[in-house]
């Protein structure tokens, strides 16, 4: 009878993997699984068995106290007060949610919507095949750590990765720190299990396939992970969102729009979607989202007033130094608002209080 049930118990294992696929509109293949270990030690955390010999002394010493430092500092300062305003202000979608322009900022969009089944993030970084902190030798684990420790220095205050720093990590060292290592560090980070990662691309289609993960391909990833018992799938692909990209990949247009008819985020997007060169992701979430979040660097106040009903959070007085001009009519909104509602945390670039959140419904 024990038999029995595990041969049972087994083949509806097997059939709820095959449902997820189908779901997913993927093949299933091998995926890889990542060692308790190697995330805990990305988390800056030490393992049950230890922290490894060629990674004991000073460089690992700082790379634990950085992570750990900022990450209670950002969670404290913008992660906790974000979920709390979430709850309250942005429905609990269940399904997929769109983040493009992401980064591996896992942390943001999980807290905007806790429920998410699916998460896809857009973004140009690479994201390579985590870091196995355990597999490195001691010369390439210390410059490793180094760089890494450099990465999260102001993360807790700032509460996302400088993108021209993230572009840099792939090639400061022998070792591809790509967008996918810093995923891991938060789903460690966050209490999440991560129970396999694979290789993925766009096919012809506009659907995502995931591949073998002996793949020389990285470039794009799919985390299968567990969060209290549920499953939920993170991908991140490496996709130029640009008009010039999505013209010469019509698969990557394809899936942008069947990615803009959920709900999205928008967040940190250095104003692209408000370039002309943008036009076309653009186009495509004005045109199909039913929700949208985001702060100043999203998409024009102009399109998004003719198409959603919003509600405009924070301040917002003027872009970032680095972006002047941009927003200027959604600066004279917030001006001349009389209903606009508090926010209690910081979100997006530095600009010395003056931080905003834009929430639109669609109009019906």
């Amino acid at each position: 009878m024990l038999s029995a049930n595990l041969t049972l118990a087994r083949a509806c294992a097997a059939l709820a993997v095959l449902a997820c696929a189908l779901y997913l509109n993927v093949r299933p293949v091998q995926a890889q699984a990542q060692s308790a270990a190697a995330l805990a030690l990305l988390a800056g955390q030490s393992p049950k068995e230890g922290v490894p010999a060629q990674l004991q002394g000073e460089a690992w010493s700082a790379y634990a106290q950085a992570v750990q430092r900022n990450w209670k500092q950002y969670h404290s300062q913008i992660g906790e007060p974000m979920q709390a305003w979430a709850g309250k202000q942005i429905p609990a979608f269940q399904n997929t949610v769109f983040y493009p322009f992401s980064g591996p900022d896992f942390a943001t969009v999980s807290q905007l919507f806790p429920q998410a089944k699916r998460y896809v993030m857009v973004a140009m970084q690479a994201a390579e095949r985590p870091i196995d902190l355990t597999e490195l030798k001691p010369e390439a684990a210390r410059q490793t750590l180094e760089v890494l420790t450099g990465a999260w220095e102001y993360y807790g205050r700032d509460g996302f990765f400088v993108t021209e720093y993230l572009d840099k990590y792939l090639h400061r060292n022998r070792v591809r720190i790509g967008a996918s290592t810093f995923l891991s560090s938060f789903f460690q980070l966050k209490g999440l299990k991560v129970n396999s990662i694979a290789p993925i691309q766009i096919n012809a289609t506009g659907d995502v396939e995931e591949l073998p993960v002996s793949d020389a391909n990285w470039r794009s990833v799919r985390f299968r992970l567990e969060r209290a018992g549920e499953q939920v799938v993170v991908d991140y692909l490496r996709i130029d969102l640009s008009d010039k990209g999505l013209s010469a990949n019509p698969q990557h247009h394809q899936f942008v729009r069947q990615m803009s008819a959920n709900p999205v985020l928008l967040k940190a997007a250095s104003h692209l979607p408000q370039n002309n060169s943008f036009s076309m992701v653009a186009a495509s979430m004005t045109s199909q989202a039913p929700f949208i979040i985001q702060d100043e660097t999203g998409i024009k106040y102009g399109q998004l007033k003719d198409n959603f009903g919003l509600t405009l959070y924070g301040r917002f007085e003027r872009a970032h130094v680095a972006f002047g001009g941009y927003q200027r009519d959604l600066a004279k909104a917030f001006a001349q608002g009389k209903d606009i509602q508090p926010l209690a945390f910081r979100v997006g670039y530095f600009k010395d209080g003056n931080y905003a959140l834009i929430v639109a419904k669609r109009k019906s």
